[in-house]
């Protein structure tokens, strides 16, 4: 009878393992690849820099688009979203926004949700593509969204940075700063992280709103902030780079890399990664600030790194996306049509950007 137990819990815990496994694996990585913001996504097999397939959707792409296991979402300024077979770039629907999309879609279990320049929030069916709801903000949406704990949180340029019920379209709480936010929060320890163009950095409570504690910064924030090992770091367009110890809200170091700064930072060991409008991309070291190497891209980086595996991908305005080690060596590139300004996403074995020109590609 004992055997007989031992042998049913064992089962069970089997079970509910495979399930726990195959709920996590329904959710799509976020734009970033975790809700820190590290840049970091957790693939096996990586792309080579051969051509998979490439989709034309008529108009400027500069939001990440979104991998969500055999999908591909992303937007336009032509205020189209588009849900895209991984495997041949083939679109399963297509839905039609208010407004220009600028920045990345978010996408959960049942939904994606979408953010305009017309000031207009959407969660749409990710099956079919209707709409499910939509709400009002109060400014231009230029970044992407967020989604945590059944909560969507987007930033509105010259207005308010909001938490929306997911489920209903609610909106939660709003929160307003000098000219507004242009860039996606990160989430740990409790906190939303978001900095304002007007040059202040937000640790927010995330049920009601309040600042928790913040501080001026030496210019506009569009680049995201991360947080990795107990620090969240930040960065400022005009080449600055914060590091702050979470417990006891310590600042650590900030210093400039001497370049106006582009991207949003990725964090793999202890090392920040980088993109110039100078056009390179900087090794920054995490625990003192110093630029421990640096490559040349051919143009401004504004195509935030990701990594997998020992790489990073990026893109530049030069056209090129790259694939660089983690001591800055090229291991390959892939020259697109047009200008990449939104941050790439990686699948298993792959790796898709977008263009200005509305291009949406997929390197295997």
């Amino acid at each position: 009878m004992k055997r007989s137990r031992s042998l049913m819990i064992m089962m069970l815990c089997i079970s509910l393992f495979f399930v726990l496994s195959c709920a996590a694996s329904a959710f799509a990585y976020p734009a970033r690849g975790d809700l820190q913001n590290t840049g970091n996504f957790p693939i096996k097999t990586l792309p080579r820099g051969i051509f998979a397939w490439k989709f034309d959707t008529g108009s400027k792409v500069t939001g990440a688009p979104i991998v969500d296991e055999n999908m591909v979402y992303a937007a336009n300024h032509n205020g189209e979203v588009y849900a895209l077979s991984i495997s041949n770039g083939s679109v399963k629907w297509k839905f039609q926004c208010d407004g220009s999309i600028l920045g990345s879609v978010a996408v959960d279990k049942d939904r994606v949700y979408v953010g305009t320049f017309a000031q207009r929030v959407y969660a749409l069916d990710k099956r079919t593509g209707s709409a499910i709801w939509s709400t009002k903000v109060d400014g231009p949406i230029l970044a992407g969204l967020a989604i945590s704990d059944n909560t969507v949180y987007v930033g509105c340029n010259d207005g308010s940075f909001y938490a929306i019920n997911a489920k209903d379209g609610k909106h939660k709480w709003q929160v307003k700063a000098y000219r507004g936010f242009q860039n996606m929060p990160a989430f740990a320890e409790g906190f939303v992280f978001v900095g304002s163009f007007g040059g202040r950095f937000h640790a927010l409570d995330p049920k009601s709103g309040s600042e928790r504690w913040g501080g001026n910064t030496e210019g506009p924030m569009r680049g995201a902030p991360l947080y990795a090992n107990g620090r969240v770091y930040y960065v400022t367009d005009n080449g600055y780079v914060h590091a702050v110890k979470l417990k006891g809200v310590i600042p650590i170091w900030h210093k400039n890399v001497g370049a106006p700064l582009g991207s949003s930072p990725a964090y793999v060991d202890k090392v920040l990664y980088i993109g110039g409008q100078d056009g390179k991309l900087y090794a920054v070291n995490a625990d003192s600030g110093n630029v421990i190497w640096s490559f040349e891209a051919g143009g401004p980086i504004g195509s935030s790194p990701v990594h997998a595996g020992g790489v990073l991908y990026f893109g530049s305005n030069d056209a090129n996306l790259y694939a660089v080690d983690l001591k800055g060596n090229l291991l390959w590139k892939y020259e697109s049509n047009g200008d990449i300004v939104a941050d790439p996403a990686l699948g298993e074995g792959m790796v898709v950007f977008a263009t200005m020109r509305g291009s949406v590609y997929a390197i295997k």
